[in-house]
């Protein structure tokens, strides 16, 4: 009974052995797929800081690119402004000063008032900031804030009272006035 009591203890012993080297070996197992995974995660975290890195430098770039393209925008919109004030200008001026009727007056009149307008902060807020206005809108937008009357616009333009009566209502439309009792002068002579 002892030697019975001794073999039952060699073979739990055995067996204890035995689970004890699998679960070692699963321990291992799991060393070395942990290994393989921060190896990985370093790896990763390499490429993060290499795609961080390009990305920063990228981002740099960009800026640099659109602080040129700014400064040539600026750069055109002077030129303009200074070949209207230098090259068409003088010659209205000229044409001023010559004996017109009076449809030829109010003609010159207007192109001097638009060719001012084009070089004007109001025109380039409206045209940038209300993309949807059509070229007809923002003459009589433009109009509109030099305090000309409806009839006036009318007969400026070559066109009915009604057709400006209907640009009025899509500019206050556009420019979300609609069934507001705003005064459409007061509001575009507001924008900078």
């Amino acid at each position: 009974m002892i030697r019975k009591g001794q073999e039952e203890t060699e073979k739990k012993g055995e067996e204890r052995v035995a689970e004890l080297l699998r679960v070692n070996k699963a321990l291992e197992q799991q060393n070395a797929e942990k290994k393989v995974a921060e190896e990985a995660l370093k790896r990763r975290e390499m490429e993060l800081e290499a795609t961080a890195k390009s990305l920063e430098e990228l981002n740099a770039a960009l800026k640099v690119l659109l602080k040129h393209r700014e400064d040539d925008k600026n750069e055109v919109g002077v030129r303009v402004i200074a070949n209207v004030k230098e090259l068409v200008l003088p010659y209205v001026g000229k044409l001023k000063s010559t004996p017109l009727n009076e449809t030829q007056a109010i003609l010159v009149d207007i192109i001097d008032m638009h060719l001012g307008e084009i070089i004007s902060p109001f025109l380039m807020k409206l045209t940038s900031t209300y993309l949807g206005f059509t070229p007809k809108e923002i003459q009589v937008a433009s109009l509109i804030r030099d305090a000309k009357k409806t009839k006036e616009i009318a007969t400026i333009m070559n066109v009915s009272k009604s057709a400006i009566d209907l640009h009025r209502n899509h500019i206050r439309n556009k420019l979300g006035l609609n069934n507001k009792k705003v005064n459409l002068r007061s509001y575009l002579s507001s924008l900078p």
